[in-house]
Parts: C-alpha cells; sequence; structure tokens
C-alpha cells in the first residue's frame, strides 16, 4: 500500500507542476508554438544543443535541453527554482559578447533554453587550427572582446568557469565573439571555490595543488592560456605536471614572432603566483590591449594574403569529429565533415561543440526531444 500511495502522491506532483507551467506559459506547449527545432549541434556533460528557428521571424537559434536529474547547481529566478545556467545566462542579458538568452520553459522531465545562434560562425577551437596559429593583430581584435566580456560578467557576479577556445563563437559576417556554454557558471563570491567543473588545461594550479579555485585569479589564468594558444596555435601546457611546474623552468617559449608587449600579458596572466597575476581591470589597460588595429574584413584579408601556401583555409564543419578533442577526454559523434570559406563567402556552418562525458546517460532524454521535434 505504502508503494502505491507514492505512486498517487508522484503522479498527484507531477499534474500539479504542468498544471503550473501551463499558467505561467513556461510549458512545453507554448515552446512548441514559438519554436522549431532542426536538428542537433552537440552534446556533452551539461546536455544537448540543437539548432532551430524561432517561428515568427525565422531567426535562427539554440536550444539547449538540460535533464532535471543532471542538474548540479540551482539558483532562482522569477521565484522559479531553476538550473544555475539558467540564472547565469539571465545575469549577462546585457553584456555585450554574451549569447543571448531569448527564452526558457520548464517540464517535468528537464529545461528548454532558447537562445542567439551568430550564423554563419565558427568556434575558436576551429578558427586557430585552420590558420595554424593567428596573426597579432587578429589576436587583438579577438581577444580584446572575450577579455571585456569575461570583465562585464565578473560585474554581473557571474563566473563562467570554462572559459577555453571552444566556448568562443565567432560572428564570421562581423567578427564580433559570443561567450557560450554557462553550464559551469556559477556566482562570483569572494572566497575560494572547492569544485571545479571547467577543463583541466585551463585549470590553474593551485587547484592541483590545493584544490583552491580562486574566482577572479582562474579566470585571470583561463584568459592566459586562452591568449597564447591564440598567439602559438598550441596550449602552454601539456598536462597537470606542466601547468604547475613550469615556473621552475623559466619563462614560457614561444612559437611565433610576438611582441614584447604581447609576452608581457600572456605572462602576467599565466604567474604562478594567483596574487600576482594581473587583474581583469589591468588586462584591458594592458598596453598590448589599447594599440589600435584595423577592423575585421582587413584583417581577414591580410590573414589570407599572408598565407604562404596561398590556398583557402579549411574550417572544420558541425559533425567533424577532431582527434585532439577527442584525445583531450571527450567525444563527438558524425563523420568527418570540411567546409571552406574566405572573407567573401562566409560560408554558413555553425562549429560549436560540446564536451560529452564518458559513462553519461543521455538515451532518457534523448528520445523526448525528438519526440518535441517531430510535434
Amino acid at each position: 500500500m505504502a508503494h502505491i500511495a507514492k505512486k498517487v502522491k508522484k503522479l498527484a506532483t507531477v499534474q500539479l507542476y504542468n498544471l503550473k507551467l501551463l499558467l505561467n506559459g513556461r510549458g512545453l506547449s507554448n515552446f512548441k508554438k514559438r519554436y522549431k527545432l532542426k536538428g542537433e549541434l552537440g552534446r556533452g556533460g551539461f546536455g544537448i544543443v540543437y539548432r532551430g528557428v524561432r517561428i515568427c521571424d525565422e531567426l535562427p537559434v539554440a536550444i539547449k535541453f538540460i535533464d532535471r536529474d543532471q542538474v548540479r547547481n540551482w539558483g532562482k529566478l522569477e521565484d522559479e527554482r531553476l538550473p544555475m545556467e539558467i540564472c547565469m545566462l539571465a545575469r549577462c542579458v546585457n553584456v555585450p559578447g554574451v549569447i543571448k538568452l531569448l527564452d526558457w520553459y520548464s517540464m517535468p522531465q528537464g529545461f528548454l533554453i532558447v537562445m542567439t545562434r551568430p550564423y554563419p560562425c565558427v568556434d575558436l577551437f576551429d578558427f586557430i587550427k585552420s590558420h595554424k596559429k593567428l596573426d597579432e593583430d587578429l589576436t587583438r581584435f579577438l581577444f580584446r572582446q572575450i577579455a571585456l566580456t569575461i570583465h562585464d560578467c565578473a560585474q554581473q557576479k557571474v563566473l563562467h568557469r570554462d572559459l577555453k577556445d571552444e566556448n568562443i563563437v565567432i560572428d564570421l559576417v562581423s567578427g564580433e565573439t559570443s561567450l557560450i556554454d554557462f553550464g559551469a557558471a556559477t556566482l562570483l563570491k569572494k572566497n575560494h571555490y572547492t569544485d571545479f567543473q571547467g577543463t583541466r588545461l585551463y585549470c590553474p594550479p593551485e587547484w592541483f595543488l590545493h584544490s583552491m579555485y580562486l574566482g577572479c585569479e582562474a579566470a585571470v589564468w583561463s584568459l592566459g592560456v586562452l591568449l597564447y594558444n591564440m598567439l602559438n596555435g598550441r596550449l602552454p601546457f601539456r598536462n597537470e605536471k606542466e601547468i604547475c611546474t613550469s615556473h621552475l623552468l623559466g619563462t614560457l617559449p614561444f612559437y611565433a614572432e610576438v611582441s614584447k608587449s604581447a609576452v608581457d600579458l600572456v605572462n602576467q596572466c599565466l604567474h604562478f603566483e594567483p596574487n600576482k597575476r594581473c587583474t581583469l581591470d589591468t588586462i584591458l589597460k594592458h598596453s598590448w590591449i589599447r594599440t589600435p588595429c584595423a577592423d575585421w574584413y582587413t584583417l581577414i584579408d591580410r590573414t589570407y594574403q599572408n598565407s604562404s601556401d596561398g590556398e583557402q583555409c579549411s574550417v572544420i564543419g558541425t559533425d567533424h569529429v577532431s582527434k585532439e578533442r577527442t584525445e583531450s577526454g571527450y567525444t563527438e559523434s558524425g563523420a568527418d565533415s570540411t567546409s571552406s570559406f574566405s572573407p567573401s563567402t562566409s560560408s554558413s556552418f555553425t562549429a560549436r561543440r560540446y564536451r560529452h562525458e564518458p559513462g553519461a546517460d543521455i538515451s532518457s532524454f534523448e528520445d523526448l526531444i525528438w519526440i518535441i521535434a517531430r510535434n
């Protein structure tokens, strides 16, 4: 009898929840009236992302489904208990350079997050790979935007915690960058964090040595790793040991000819002692950041004119499985597919990647999403 009573109580709770969703306009039926799913963009430990369109104006959107049982951190928005990802995106809705939250929907199984989708676009990982390494002026043009976005997020008390090249999307028409995937984001606080959900090769040494993740100091370290990667076409550290011991071996080697000012900024961001790193404010005031640079099209034209082989760069498309990414501990489904683009054509594709953590059970909500898509 107790087992039956428990089932009846659960059913009543679900029915009450569905009624609440119907009344507040955040239910599945309203989502289906406003948006249409087109296909999968990527998946990972934090959810599955689909491309879609807003029905009223055919605006390209990204739609992310998060399984309720997979949510680790919760927050509150509009008197609703919601995944922290939605709450952090809402806090950053007016921050330039953050992917825009358009809408969210809740259902018993999980949550749907609707966001803008730049089109055509490419993620920074693929952009760097297609160029081997980036020209210093082009790097400055992109990095300046990224650093400002991270700074402005901190002003809104938001810490992304998974800053890396794969989580930066570049609009190929305008050159504007967008920070995506707030699945690891949390509220910024003064004391350190004892948990970490991001990417280990972008993580500072104090985490590995002391299990201590400092908010802004860790963000500055990740920016330093990103800047080094853009300038050299490779990460500064291959493993945790190098992250923790590189300061004992002298200055980092550079594999491209860059200015002393650029090297100085990288070294300030990657200082072993967190309290001696530059701050988010001082990054924006650094002489290298403040140096004027050309507009997007001029920079791209120059990049292709200076290409040693004279060929178009090949950019990995949505379904390509990258060997480097797979070897780093995450995988992607799909067949090899490459797309060539130039400043004049700007091929239409999206190259967003999401990490799939081994052993993650995604079958429970995958069928649900495709039922929504078909209906």
